[in-house]
């Protein structure tokens, strides 16, 4: 759940956000004036995002690709990955 804090509590109170964006994954919208001015989240998600964006930029054709394959998956043209045993 993200929660809004003003700046200037996120300036006075930034180690216990932290602490609480971290372990807790909690997210906190930055406002100043009422306005969205920033964001603190956890980092793993912040790569995600970036990652996210970066397969956008670099596979234009990467919503058609997906809607393709939600389409053959529900027709059931799709095979179930079983990884090979070793004996």
């Amino acid at each position: 759940m993200t929660k809004r804090v003003s700046i200037a509590r996120a300036q006075r109170k930034l180690a216990a956000l932290e602490i609480r964006n971290t372990p807790l994954r909690e997210s906190f919208v930055i406002v100043k004036d009422s306005e969205p001015v920033g964001a603190l989240i956890p980092m793993e998600e912040y790569e995600s995002f970036l990652e996210t964006l970066d397969i956008l930029e670099t596979e234009p054709d990467i919503v058609k690709k997906l809607k393709k394959a939600e389409a053959e998956i529900k027709a059931g043209k799709y095979k179930v990955w079983k990884p090979k045993v070793r004996k």
